[in-house]
């Protein structure tokens, strides 16, 4: 009986010591967006499930030259801002969004954030497209065929 109950203190503890303490409820955010806008975004959340400090950086940006983002989480951080602390409560959802600023140019790009308390690890990237790029790149691979018939390519 002895054996039993250390066991499942055991299991308990070790549980509570390395369960999640947070979750982004979407990981994989789409932005389309025109070239002249001024910062469109798009959001998601983070769930606390606990109380502590989650430190976010942006590890991974792939945007055409002359873009900028930033990011709010919860509150906005100037173009440039890569890194940051928040302090969650157990039990809050925290606001988190991408902004892009494409200054009239057009492409297609992305940014990643990871959040991280040492534990717990999510990484949240926003892909953007500004302006017709993707939409006719979509086009023109799904219909090379047709587009080499019609001008003998």
């Amino acid at each position: 009986m002895k054996k039993l109950i250390s066991t499942i203190s055991f299991t308990v503890i070790s549980f509570g010591l390395f369960s999640q303490s947070f979750n982004v409820d979407a990981t994989n955010i789409t932005i389309d967006a025109c070239t002249g806008c001024a910062g469109p975004g798009n959001n998601t959340y983070l769930n606390a499930l606990s109380d502590e400090t989650v430190y976010w950086s942006i590890i991974d940006v792939d945007i055409p030259e002359g873009w900028e983002f930033s990011n709010c989480f919860p509150n906005c951080y100037p173009i440039g801002i890569t890194n940051g602390t928040l302090s969650i409560t157990n039990g809050q959802s925290y606001y988190l969004n991408g902004h892009i600023y494409p200054n009239n140019t057009p492409g297609e790009g992305y940014w990643t954030m990871e959040i991280t308390n040492g534990i717990t690890t999510e990484l949240v990237t926003w892909h953007v497209v500004a302006g017709s790029v993707g939409i006719l790149n979509d086009w023109i691979n799904n219909n090379q065929t047709e587009i080499k018939t019609i001008y003998n390519l």
